[in-house]
């Protein structure tokens, strides 16, 4: 990464960390079963992490939640094999601020949509993954403990050396049904 992007990735943080301030993020843990509309966010640079975030995304659909995904493409342009469906979307570079955060306007529905939950499925620090997930509108956060990572979760999971996305989804489903039953 050069100076350049290295500055703008700086400021772009501190403005970042200026609207998490602002924003109280401190929501009740809503049960599992009272959830009904869940956000996902994850690193699309990869082609394991969209089988894992589509296996995790089918689960949750088979449990009779709604389920939207937002995936972070880390190009100029997207990718011809990334393909938008109904429920899932993409945004990349193009789709940024000059400081390198999501540009709300040119997001979508996605930040937006009042979400019960947004599940942060990444263990990438990238500030466009940090951004989206802050400027969110959900009434509960989840994601990884990420180190030197901004807070804008109600939760993080430590998922200690099994640092895959299935293990993070797996123990936030479990964390929300064993938390605050009905």
């Amino acid at each position: 990464m050069n100076w350049i992007e290295q500055i703008k990735n700086k400021i772009g943080r501190h403005m970042l960390q200026r609207i998490s301030s602002v924003r109280n993020r401190k929501h009740p843990i809503p049960s599992f079963e009272s959830i009904q509309e869940i956000g996902i966010i994850y690193y699309a640079g990869h082609k394991d992490n969209e089988e894992q975030v589509n296996r995790i995304a089918h689960f949750l659909r088979e449990q009779g939640k709604k389920v939207w995904m937002m995936g972070f493409v880390d190009a100029k342009t997207l990718p011809h094999n990334k393909k938008f469906h109904i429920s899932s979307e993409y945004f990349w570079k193009e789709k940024l601020t000059y400081f390198n955060l999501p540009n709300p306007s040119l997001i979508g529905n996605f930040v937006t949509h009042k979400f019960d939950l947004v599940m942060n499925l990444y263990f990438e620090g990238d500030l466009p993954l940090q951004g989206l997930s802050n400027l969110c509108e959900a009434k509960y956060a989840m994601g990884a403990n990420l180190p030197g990572g901004l807070y804008y979760n109600d939760s993080l999971i430590d998922t200690g050396a099994d640092q895959t996305i299935q293990n993070l989804a797996s123990q936030m489903v479990h964390y929300l049904k064993v938390i605050n039953q009905k």
